[in-house]
C-alpha cells in the first residue's frame, strides 16, 4: 500500500513550484499546502528552528528544547498574532520575543536595531493587516544576514503583490528571506483552508516535519506531502485548489 498517490504528489509539487515562481521567490524553493496562515507560519518557523539550532550543533527533533542553545526571536511590534502563536506552539516562550519598534504604518524601523548573537530568527511582515504597509525588507535582511539569522516573512496578506507587476515594488527584497507564509484566501479571494508554507531550504522543512514511516506505509518513491506538513491525514491540496 503506497502512502500517497503519485499523481497527487506530483501535482502538488508542480503547484508549489508555480506559486514560488508567481511570488518571485528564488529557484529551488518549495514547501507545503496547509490549512491557513497560522499553520503556514508554524511550518516555516519549524524549519527555521531546525536550521538555526542545527547550525549550533543541536538536533531539536531528537533532543527537544530542554538544554538547547537559546534562540533569539525578533519581531516587529505589529507582527501578526499568528506568528506569535506559531512560535508558542514551537516551544518558544512569549517573554523571550524581542519586539522591534515600528513607524506609524506598522512597519518595523530599520534604525537603532539591536545586536543579534547566537542562533536567531527574525520575522518580517509583508502587508500589515491594518495598513497594508510592508517592512523595509532589504535593510532588515542585511542586518539579519550579518548575524547569520534565519529570516522569515509573514506574507499572508501582502506578499501576493509580487504577482502583480504594477505592485511588485511594494514587496521588493522579501525574496531574499529564508521562508515565507502566504494565504490564498486573502487577495486571491478563495475559501479558507488555503495556506502555504514556503521555504528556501526544503530539507529543513522536511527535517522538522518528517516522521518515521509506519510499518503499513510503503514509500511511493515520490515526494510525500505528509513529510512536509503537521498533518499525516490530509486531502490532496495540490489537486483541489479552488
Amino acid at each position: 500500500m503506497a502512502s500517497v498517490c503519485p499523481i497527487n504528489a506530483r501535482l502538488e509539487e508542480i503547484a508549489l513550484g508555480w506559486l514560488c515562481e508567481l511570488l518571485r521567490l528564488p529557484a529551488g524553493c518549495g514547501g507545503a499546502f496547509v490549512t491557513g496562515a497560522t499553520m503556514a507560519n508554524f511550518g516555516a518557523l519549524a524549519a527555521a528552528r531546525h536550521a538555526v539550532l542545527a547550525r549550533a550543533g543541536w538536533d531539536v527533533e531528537a533532543d527537544g528544547l530542554f538544554g538547547a542553545p537559546c534562540v533569539s526571536l525578533l519581531l516587529g511590534e505589529e507582527a501578526h498574532v499568528s506568528v506569535v502563536k506559531a512560535l508558542s506552539l514551537l516551544g518558544f516562550g512569549r517573554k523571550s520575543i524581542v519586539r522591534l519598534p515600528v513607524d506609524g504604518q506598522g512597519r518595523t524601523k530599520a534604525t537603532g536595531l539591536p545586536a543579534i548573537t547566537g542562533p536567531a530568527i527574525v520575522c518580517l511582515q509583508a502587508g500589515n493587516v491594518n495598513t497594508g504597509a510592508c517592512d523595509p525588507a532589504p535593510e532588515l535582511i542585511d542586518w539579519a544576514r550579518e548575524a547569520g539569522a534565519w529570516v522569515h516573512c509573514d506574507g499572508a496578506f501582502g506578499l501576493w503583490a509580487a504577482a502583480a507587476p504594477a505592485h511588485a515594488h511594494l514587496v521588493e527584497g522579501f525574496g531574499e528571506a529564508d521562508s515565507w507564509a502566504v494565504d490564498a484566501h486573502k487577495w486571491l479571494n478563495v475559501p479558507y483552508d488555503s495556506g502555504m508554507a514556503l521555504v528556501r531550504d526544503t530539507a529543513s522543512l522536511q527535517a522538522a516535519m518528517a516522521a518515521g514511516a509506519a510499518p503499513y506505509l510503503a514509500s511511493s518513491g515520490w515526494r510525500e506531502p505528509d513529510q512536509f506538513t503537521p498533518e499525516m491525514s490530509r486531502r490532496a491540496r495540490g489537486v483541489d485548489r479552488p
